[in-house]
């Protein structure tokens, strides 16, 4: 593999990601701001290719015209990939996975407008946009290995356990947070620690309870943090993802709790959901981190030894 090679696509795939980043949160902001219906057509805007001025329809037409530039960023990402046959051989089912997502991005963002914003569409389109941001890291993390080539000190199985938990809570918070955002239930809770009253968890109907669903997992996925915190350590490249991922999760948290007790600001309210993508890709980091590393198993005599 040629290293310089590999060492530019690694930098253009975390510039993508970056990107796509960027591109979530403005899609939040389109949504907080009421301008998701701003152009009432797919894939055009009144018609046309370039709509007249207007502030709000302007922020749902940039929405766009970023989605189409991050679209032709991973068409150049993939045919890049593709076309070396080392790169080919360890990213070609993670690079058409994405295209997958990004092709099914694609289609629930125009569902999502000619449906009128339904729940289903616009929580649809948080976790497809999310999953297909997640997939560009992955990209850069395997395309900076190949470019850095750094050994990997071994983990444990605890370790791998207290990972693989993340990657279970964080998409299950990550879709019932889009349903939350989808159906307005943000306030359905106006008071922390509980919910309308004294009581934490009151109901687990309506939208009172989504949003009591969405406070339980938070609450878990927290614990789960700080468990790969206590696990790993601060030290070497699990344990700074490790502590990065916490850090990102306890701020989320406290941005959650503070868009409760200040009735959702535009403001702390896109924090959230840049929060929220945030917390995607640091636990993909760290998850990536842990099951890339090889494991340490006991060996007969009781001294360590490395799995292939």
């Amino acid at each position: 593999m040629n290293q310089p090679h590999a060492r530019r696509l690694a930098v253009f795939a975390t510039v993508l990601t970056a990107a796509t980043y960027v591109l979530l949160v403005f899609g939040s902001a389109v949504r907080v701001a009421g301008a998701g219906l701003a152009c009432p057509d797919w894939p055009l805007c009144f018609g046309e290719l370039i709509p007249a001025f207007d502030f709000q329809v302007y922020m749902e037409f940039g929405h766009r015209v970023l989605a189409g530039l991050v679209s032709l960023g991973f068409v150049a990402l993939a045919w890049a990939v593709l076309r070396d046959s080392t790169l080919r051989r360890r990213l070609w089912p993670l690079t058409l996975f994405a295209a997958v997502a990004l092709a099914s991005q694609v289609v629930l963002g125009g569902l999502t407008v000619l449906e009128l914003l339904a729940e289903w569409t616009v929580a649809s389109h948080l976790v497809t946009g999310n999953t297909f941001c997640l997939t560009l890291l992955l990209h850069a993390l395997v395309l900076w290995d190949e470019a850095l080539e750094i050994p990997r000190p071994s983990v444990d199985v605890v370790q791998r356990l207290a990972a693989a938990q993340l990657a279970f809570l964080v998409p299950a918070q990550l879709v019932l947070g889009g349903f939350v955002a989808a159906s307005h239930a943000g306030l359905a809770c106006g008071t922390w620690p509980g919910c309308n009253g004294p009581i934490w968890f009151p109901t687990f109907e309506g939208l009172i309870g989504l949003q009591v669903g969405h406070r339980i997992i938070a609450y878990t996925l927290l614990g789960a943090a700080l468990l790969n915190l206590l696990v790993n350590g601060v030290r070497g490249r699990v344990g700074k993802a490790s502590l990065i991922a916490f850090l990102v999760v306890v701020t989320q948290a406290a941005i959650g709790i503070a868009n409760v007790l200040l009735y959702m600001p535009v403001e702390v309210t896109l924090a959230h959901s840049g929060g929220a993508a945030a917390i995607v890709l640091t636990t993909t980091w760290l998850n990536y981190e842990v099951w890339a590393a090889p494991l340490t198993q006991p060996s007969v005599s009781g001294q360590p030894l490395e799995a292939n």
